[in-house]
């Protein structure tokens, strides 16, 4: 029964709008926070340095957002984006995470939200229709692919 919860389509909105009127509210309350994602989510725009990302522990990752990290934060109602510098030598990247991927958030280390629904990423549409397109045998022949 809980499985069928935490995985169920309409839980899963509910906790993303929690984690999004969450993020809103210490956002605009200057309220600096931590997040911990599930780091197979995370996007990191340039890709960090295989020196930096080896360190990295799955599943999740924490980012406190804070000082330029807090400043940089952009937040839509799909997901949270904010530049940080990572390793000794403060590699700068833009991370972008969904909303559903984050787990928890943390205020003075402290939980003040945790987000138990599991995250399904969605699938790009344009590579959806394009991946349906090119299963035509037919299809493939007109971009010179066998």
């Amino acid at each position: 029964m809980l499985e069928s919860l935490l995985d169920n389509e309409e839980f899963s909105l509910l906790m993303k709008m929690h984690v999004y009127e969450c993020i809103d509210f210490l956002l605009q309350n200057n309220v600096n926070f931590s997040i911990m994602a599930n780091l197979p989510l995370v996007n990191f725009n340039p890709p960090l340095p295989p020196e930096v990302s080896i360190n990295f522990n799955m599943p999740v990752i924490m980012f406190s957002l804070g000082g330029y990290t807090f400043k940089s934060a952009v937040l839509s109602q799909e997901e949270l984006s904010f530049e940080a510098g990572f390793g000794t030598q403060n590699f700068a990247s833009l991370v972008t995470l969904p909303l559903g991927a984050i787990v928890q958030i943390l205020v003075e280390n402290s939980p003040v939200l945790i987000n138990f629904s599991i995250h399904k990423a969605r699938q790009d549409q344009t590579k959806k229709s394009m991946s349906i397109f090119m299963s035509n045998p037919n299809n493939r022949d007109l971009f010179g692919s066998k």
